[in-house]
Order: C-alpha cells, then structure tokens, then sequence
C-alpha cells in the first residue's frame, strides 16, 4: 500500500511540473540556476585541422584535436586534450592547467603528459587557442591555433597573438 501511495505522489508531481507555465519563470532565475550549475569558464572540443601547408615529422598537415577545460569554483583549472597528427602517426596527450576565456575566445596551456613520437617532450608547456564562432549552417567555421610550446601561464593569460585557423568537422564550445 505503501508503494501505491509513493507512485500515486510522484505521478502527481510529475503532472504538476509538467503542466506548470515556464513563461512564469523569470530569466534571472533562469540565468541564477544556470550560473550556480555551471562552476566558472570553460572551453572544450573536436575536430580536424588540415594544413597540408604547415606539415609537421612528414605527416600531411591534418590533425585531429579534442579537448576540455574548466575552471573550478575555487579558480584552479582542470582539463586536458589529445592532439593526434594523423599522417605522422604521432599523439600528444595532454593535461590543462590554465584557461582565460575572454567573449568567444579561450587561450589554453598545460604541461605535455606523453608524446608518442618525442617522449623527451613529455613535462614541457604548450599553449594553444580556440575560436567559437557560433552553431549552424550560417556560422563561420571554429577556429584554432596550432600547438606550440613555451612556458603556460604568460601565455594563457595574454592576448594571443598567433593565427587561427578554421577548423573542419567538428565544434568548439566557449564559456564564459
């Protein structure tokens, strides 16, 4: 009888919730909710990038990428990414530790944690950053710089200054 009566108030609530008028929620309560779910900036994607102008070890310039980042209540950065150059075989593991997000914008470096091709890379900074131009068929492509190494932290925080470049099959999220 118990369990009757526990189903019989769920059903209720579900109906109720169900048949209550969004229109009556306010869009700061929507955008309260959404900000105290969401716990800083972040940045994450997928794609390819093919420069077969800009080939790196022999390989045909193309380079498959995905990636996540987010900045934690208390302001630390936790993320991480793989960076594969498809024709030269090599994948780059690695962890982010700094992330500025700046309107559609996010600069992002971490220390390399394993390069199949280079271990001797493994420990070093590298910086990269994304460009997220909107979803749909009328928007401009995503965009990203190439991978480049140097220390993490001048970089990340700092305009970048290198070019971008449109990505191909996939998206790029940026929050602020």
């Amino acid at each position: 009888m118990k369990k009757v009566a526990l189903l019989m108030t769920l059903a209720l609530l579900v109906i109720y919730g169900c048949s209550r008028d969004t229109d009556s929620i306010s869009e700061s309560d929507t955008q309260n909710l959404v900000m105290k779910a969401n716990n800083g900036p972040s940045a994450n994607g997928h794609g390819t990038l093919q420069l077969a102008d800009i080939p790196v070890g022999g390989d045909d310039g193309k380079r498959q990428f995905t990636f996540h980042a987010r900045e934690k209540k208390n302001g630390d950065v936790s993320g991480s990414g793989v960076l594969k150059y498809t024709g030269g075989g090599t994948d780059v593991r690695f962890d982010i530790d700094c992330l500025r997000v700046d309107g559609n914008t996010a600069n992002m470096s971490g220390l390399v944690t394993q390069n199949s091709s280079d271990p001797s890379l493994e420990g070093t900074y590298h910086y990269f950053s994304v460009e997220d131009n909107g979803e749909g068929s009328g928007s401009s492509p995503d965009q990203i710089t190439l991978f480049y190494s140097g220390y993490s932290e001048s970089y990340c925080l700092d305009d970048n200054p290198f070019p971008l470049y449109s990505i191909v099959g996939g998206n790029v999220q940026v929050r602020e």
